[in-house]
């Protein structure tokens, strides 16, 4: 009875709550006529409570309802601009509680992989839509200097409306690896096979473009040092082998064949633009750390680093596509671990980065179960885990952003695939 209360009796207000969320989060303005300011605190306060009683198990329990309290007292002492990140964060908790509390079937766990990659695939494509984009150099002779956009008119985006390259290509991290999984890992599906594999395909051809056509350096590192990863711990079959290994060696053949075409004015520009992204990442980082140090234990605040952001004399801006014309607001700190330490401190930074690794050594568990549709599940989640947190050695998925919702619901997927690791039932 104890396990009733807690759990299934409690997923229709969790989705209730999520919903509404989700509506007053995305569309602030509306909520705000409707039902006032404080709807969205309200929301967000009562998502955090149903994530910690949804929450399996004593330690991930634990971990849950310190990261919740510590991100309502970084809430409360931000500023009013905290209240989005606040929310998001509150929401993306329920979203991978109830997850992995509702899914209980290996049938119910096809549905949310297709479930996640139709979300995914819409993202994407929205984000294509809304993100002002430079063809590759392939496409040069055919294709304007720049490809228009739409504006969105959605809170968080930048000041010109626009979608973020990066923060295009985070998403396209989260969701691609779980789309390359099903593919490698369908054998375990049946009838689900028919909904789940055709929107892998998807996934998987619009994400590759969208990569591309993001040109996100850290993206495309993160992707490298996952195929390396692969290949040192040799992924079966082979045939996977030389796809992971023609990841690693292509764009080092690229860049060798490209050496006699490229003239020296080109060369120069290529590595001013490197230096000037990397040495604008590093000052950044510097002015981040300094704050840090002031608030080491429960840090600045949701979202407050944006603020407390001054270029000093010499400093080279960062913004879209790596420089800025000075006028655009740093965010983040570029850097997944500083940026969270400054959100909530070494206290919700433990608490935060022990739920990653509860929910990677799950995913690990549940890649050596009996059942394949767990182990698909497991294996992509936990892919676009380590994908997303390899963007983060340069970049940053801010704790509470829109795009982290994926990664929420990633971690509800390697949440349910844990508890049907051994389920043998057909797919």
């Amino acid at each position: 009875m104890k396990t009733y209360l807690q759990g299934p009796a409690l997923l229709f207000p969790a989705a209730a709550v999520f919903v509404a969320g989700c509506a007053a989060w995305v569309f602030p303005g509306a909520a705000t006529a409707l039902a006032g300011p404080s709807l969205l605190p309200l929301l967000s306060l009562i998502a955090l409570v149903l994530a910690v009683a949804l929450a399996q198990g004593p330690l991930f329990r634990a971990l849950l309802l310190v990261l919740a309290i510590v991100l309502v007292v970084s809430w409360n002492r931000a500023s009013a601009t905290s209240t989005s990140h606040f929310a998001g964060a509150a929401l993306g908790c329920l979203l991978m509680s109830a997850t992995g509390q509702w899914i209980d079937t290996s049938r119910r766990l096809a549905l949310a992989v297709t479930t996640f990659l139709c979300l995914g695939l819409l993202m994407m494509v929205v984000g294509l839509v809304g993100a002002s984009l430079r063809p590759t150099s392939l496409l040069d002779p055919v294709s304007p200097s720049k490809a228009p956009s739409i504006r969105l008119g959605l809170a968080g985006l930048g000041s010109d409306g626009e979608v973020n390259p990066n923060a295009l290509a985070s998403a396209v991290l989260l969701v691609l690896p779980l789309g390359v999984s099903v593919l490698v890992l369908r054998r375990g599906l049946r009838e689900s096979r028919w909904k789940v594999v055709p929107a892998a395909l998807a996934v998987v051809a619009v994400g590759t473009v969208t990569l591309v056509l993001s040109r996100s350096r850290t993206a495309s590192l993160a992707i490298w040092f996952i195929a390396v990863g692969l290949l040192v711990a040799g992924v079966r079959p082979w045939f996977y082998r030389v796809l992971a290994g023609m990841v690693v060696v292509g764009p080092l053949l690229v860049l060798t064949l490209r050496l006699p075409l490229l003239t020296r004015e080109g060369a120069l520009q290529d590595a001013s633009n490197l230096w000037v992204s990397a040495r604008g990442r590093a000052q950044v980082a510097a002015q981040g750390v300094a704050h840090f140090r002031q608030h080491p234990w429960l840090g600045i605040g949701l979202n407050e680093f944006r603020h407390v952001y001054a270029p000093r004399d010499g400093d080279l801006l960062l913004g879209k596509g790596g420089l800025a014309p000075g006028q655009d607001i740093i965010a983040h700190a570029h850097n997944m671990v500083l940026q969270t330490a400054l959100d909530i401190g070494l206290v919700g930074s433990a608490a935060y980065w022990g739920i990653m690794v509860v929910l990677w050594v799950r995913a690990s568990q549940a890649a050596r179960g009996v059942s394949n549709v767990a182990r698909m599940a497991a294996v992509g989640s936990a892919m676009s885990l380590v994908a997303v947190n390899l963007f983060g050695l340069t970049d940053a998925v801010a704790l509470g952003s829109k795009v982290g919702t994926l990664q929420w619901a990633a971690g509800g997927l390697i949440l349910a695939a844990w508890q049907l690791r051994n389920d043998t039932a057909s797919q």
